[in-house]
């Protein structure tokens, strides 16, 4: 397999590894056990209304919403480091293959800044899970003032747990967009590199050509018609040799 041929393998696989991820069971079944502690506790309180509600009635509930994210913040930290090592993991093996191709296949100094750029992936991950978490389980969210409204019992119980599934959901769906954005992302700089080398290449055979141009209307190649023969088609080799040892 060519170099290109490995380079697109492994984001093809960067791609199908973060949809195994977040197609897992484990991601599919986390935080239940805060769910159900958390739906009991919240069925157990009595009609809540934000705008007769004492502060006391009012830090209670804040206090029982604080204590759902912190249950399951620990989990969601573990969580999104995972997809931060997952993508710096998949980042580092393209940067990798870029490092072993061919001299000519390779720019120094935008090498260094496909490195640097790196500390971006953590930027755009961290707090895909927490933040959505935290404006939703909030008494300023509509959906669960609404759910705090009802009267104490199972109903209210069976509201809070189909909403909580819900805002998790929601915060994974997050967590995924963001992975998806960063390895984009990533991709995108590898193939912004790969298009400078091209480019220069380009430049190269194309500088090659005009001298070669030049010496010919300036008569300074007076070999005879079968040297002229063999000097051509050196040259086309020597310019086509350059993309070719790119692309094995």
């Amino acid at each position: 397999m060519g170099f290109f041929g490995s380079l697109f393998s492994a984001i093809g696989q960067g791609i199908e590894m973060v949809g195994d991820f977040f197609g897992s069971e484990i991601i599919s079944n986390i935080g239940r056990g805060v769910q159900d502690f958390f739906a009991e506790r919240v069925a157990g309180e009595k009609s809540y209304n934000k705008k007769e509600a004492n502060i006391y009635t009012t830090d209670r509930l804040n206090e029982i919403l604080l204590s759902f994210s912190e249950g399951y913040f620990q989990e969601a930290t573990t969580i999104e480091k995972k997809c931060i090592i997952m993508v710096e993991d998949y980042y580092d093996d393209l940067i990798e293959m870029v490092e072993n191709a061919p001299d000519n296949a390779r720019n120094i100094a935008n090498l260094r800044a496909l490195k640097a750029g790196r500390e971006r992936i953590s930027k755009t991950i961290n707090g895909g899970i927490k933040n959505p978490l935290s404006k939703r389980m909030s008494l300023d969210d509509s959906e669960c003032l609404s759910i705090l409204k009802m009267d104490s019992g199972n109903e209210k119980k069976k509201a809070m747990t189909q909403f909580t599934r819900k805002v998790i959901k929601e915060a994974l769906d997050n967590l995924s967009k963001n992975v998806r954005i960063a390895l984009n992302e990533k991709t995108e700089d590898i193939e912004d590199y790969l298009g400078g080398i091209f480019e220069e290449q380009e430049k190269a055979i194309q500088a090659i050509k005009e001298h070669f141009d030049k010496m010919a209307r300036d008569n300074e190649l007076e070999q005879s018609d079968k040297e002229k023969n063999c000097i051509i088609p050196m040259f086309l080799l020597d310019a086509t040799d350059c993309v070719s040892q790119i692309l094995e």
